[in-house]
């Protein structure tokens, strides 16, 4: 508590406040957040949560290599951690409906006056000097 009072000494007053029933609550938090060392940055990657301060992970939602490392030295699977949409069912599930191809150009059937129908390009100017945005 004394270093918590050289840091600010309303969260001492605060933390007396709530009880300490209420600190237990407070898990830790290295069961899941791991900070990546790769060259000369560090990356934390919040596993829970599948991110990476890299941005890759919610990217992609798949694992970016800062979390493969942080799983791989947990020693758990990667394919917990992505997407469902990556899955071999969801793949299948993509294909299993057929798609028929639209036939040839020549035997589609186009109502006559849309045929006749001449669409020009708008009638405009373009400002002079260098546009604003």
């Amino acid at each position: 508590m004394s270093k918590i009072e050289e840091i600010d000494t309303r969260v001492k007053a605060d933390l007396y406040d709530i009880g300490y029933h209420r600190w237990s609550q407070v898990r830790a938090s290295t069961d899941y957040i791991h900070t990546v060392i790769d060259g000369v940055k560090s990356f934390i990657v919040c596993l829970q949560n599948n991110r990476c301060s890299c941005g890759q992970f919610q990217l992609d939602e798949l694992p970016c290599p800062h979390a493969l490392a942080a799983l791989r030295h947990m020693n758990e699977s990667y394919e917990n951690y992505c997407s469902h949409y990556y899955m071999r069912e969801s793949l299948l599930q993509t294909y299993e409906i057929p798609v028929d191809p639209l036939p040839d150009e020549s035997k589609w059937n186009v109502p006559q006056h849309i045929v006749e129908e001449v669409v020009m390009p708008p009638i405009g100017r373009r400002q002079p000097g260098r546009p604003k945005k």
